[in-house]
């Protein structure tokens, strides 16, 4: 069992108390932090934490079962009854012990954020640095401060690289987060309009992402994207924090300058710099650009990009994020599903409308559907930002739009006498009558907030179709 947490630095980290004197007495290490008891492994430490709707502590006692080693609880009778830690505040000695984590931990620390391509960056990174040392990173969306608190607790101290995504929903979130990542390279995709119902315009969204430069370590190193047109105001917060600044894009002052990018039936490839072309098996133009960012990360560590680009050259779009699903039928009969159902915004939402226009092309003996759903989170624009959508639907002609949600269904009948439209209100019907709307040599991009549950339609047609691949 490798040590990831010894009781001596537990107990230093959480200034908690042992009422019985025998809080990981039997053996005084733990080799993993959890706040689920469902996912417990043998030698973990359970904290129970408290929310709204649940709380920890009533699941103290499945989680030794499952073979937790100890559990910090904020209960002194369950403490004394499971030899536990006992703490204040169950959610505070999370964030202390990933502070403590975070503080004891002497390799790189990057940390990144955005409004689109955080957590498909992220794996870029993660999946190059890992040529090159151990690399700790945050694992799916665990963005929030909750979400980090856990990735730094369980940072291994002899790793060599941490990758952080760090996402927000309202003002004031990144400052506490930036404090706890410390990072040493900070990354910001972009800026756009996504979460903007929380946010009084896009500039307060640039501002509460460059907090992340509120962490940032002395001497530290601040990554942007120059296309974007929060990159002037961000070059300038960075620079208040006397960063050193390294821009990635087509702008003529980018220190990694892409010269083009050209799609491909099968990917992308991507020249930049001295004319270098990189040719990118299954990833389209717009995570191309996410490519880059990996690249900027590289060059500020000094790393051979060799194993960057033998690395990335073959990685493929993760699922809920551009993957591509083959759906089966009868007589080897094919047709090929877009899923990019984890997330939506106006930004991401053109990005994706785009990238299908360009696939429409390679296939244009296919009919062609559009299934998106509502993007949630916008506010009082909500209804005008979803009919910006009209001319580039009209762009790609579908065969059949499918939408799910209440402003969707405002595309839907601005265009019903442009082409076929069917609206939902919610995704459950839809999952009822899919198999009829369906039929071999389609192309269909699914595209939504996370909220609209289109994830759903894509669990679904996976389990009665796929055949699970990146290319057609």
């Amino acid at each position: 069992m490798e040590t990831l947490w010894t009781k001596k630095d537990l107990i230093s980290a959480t200034n908690g108390t042992d009422p019985t004197y025998n809080f990981l007495k039997k053996i005084e290490i733990v080799s993993g932090i959890s706040i689920d008891s469902r996912s417990i492994k043998v030698g973990d430490l359970f904290i129970a934490l408290k929310g709204e709707n649940f709380n920890g502590h009533d699941f103290v006692n499945s989680a030794i079962h499952k073979g937790a080693n100890g559990v910090i609880v904020s209960d002194k009778k369950l403490a004394e009854k499971y030899e536990g830690l006992l703490v204040k505040d169950t959610k505070q000695a999370l964030i202390n012990i990933a502070k403590f984590g975070r503080k004891r931990f002497k390799g790189k620390t990057i940390a990144l954020t955005g409004s689109n391509g955080k957590t498909t960056t992220k794996y870029f990174i993660y999946k190059s640095l890992f040529n090159y040392g151990k690399t700790h990173y945050t694992h799916g969306n665990n963005n929030n401060i909750i979400g980090l608190s856990l990735t730094l607790s369980r940072l291994p101290q002899n790793y060599d690289y941490c990758v952080l995504e760090l996402g927000i929903s309202k003002v004031g979130e990144m400052t506490d987060l930036a404090k706890l990542a410390l990072p040493d390279i900070a990354l910001i995709t972009n800026v756009s309009n996504s979460h903007i119902q929380n946010f009084r315009n896009e500039k307060e969204i640039a501002s509460e992402k460059s907090n992340i430069f509120a962490g940032i370590k002395p001497k530290g190193i601040v990554i942007l994207y120059s296309d974007n047109v929060w990159c002037d105001y961000l070059v300038k917060k960075a620079k208040e924090i006397n960063a050193k600044i390294h821009l990635y894009g087509f702008s003529d002052n980018a220190n990694t300058k892409i010269i083009n990018i050209k799609d491909y039936k099968e990917g992308s490839k991507i020249y930049f710099d001295h004319q270098k072309s990189w040719y990118l098996n299954f990833l389209n133009t717009t995570q191309a650009v996410n490519a880059i960012a990996t690249v900027a990360i590289a060059k500020e560590l000094k790393l051979n990009l060799t194993h960057i680009f033998n690395t990335i050259t073959n990685i493929k779009p993760l699922s809920g994020r551009g993957e591509k699903i083959i759906i089966n039928f009868e007589k080897n009969h094919k047709s090929l599903l877009i899923d990019d159902s984890y997330n939506a915004n106006p930004i991401s939402m053109k990005y994706a409308l785009s990238d299908f226009k360009k696939f429409q092309n390679k296939f244009d003996d296919y009919e062609t559907i559009l299934i998106i759903g509502d993007m949630l989170e916008l506010g009082r624009k909500s209804k005008e930002l979803h009919l910006r959508l009209i001319p580039a639907i009209k762009e790609i002609n579908p065969n059949l739009l499918i939408t799910v949600g209440n402003y969707t269904n405002f595309i839907a009948k601005q265009l019903s006498s442009f082409t076929t439209c069917i609206s939902y209100k919610s995704i459950e019907k839809l999952l009822h009558q899919f198999d009829e709307l369906i039929k071999p040599k389609q192309l269909i991009l699914v595209k939504g907030s996370n909220g609209t549950g289109l994830w759903k339609l894509v669990k679904t047609i996976k389990k009665k179709h796929q055949e699970t691949h990146n290319a057609a």
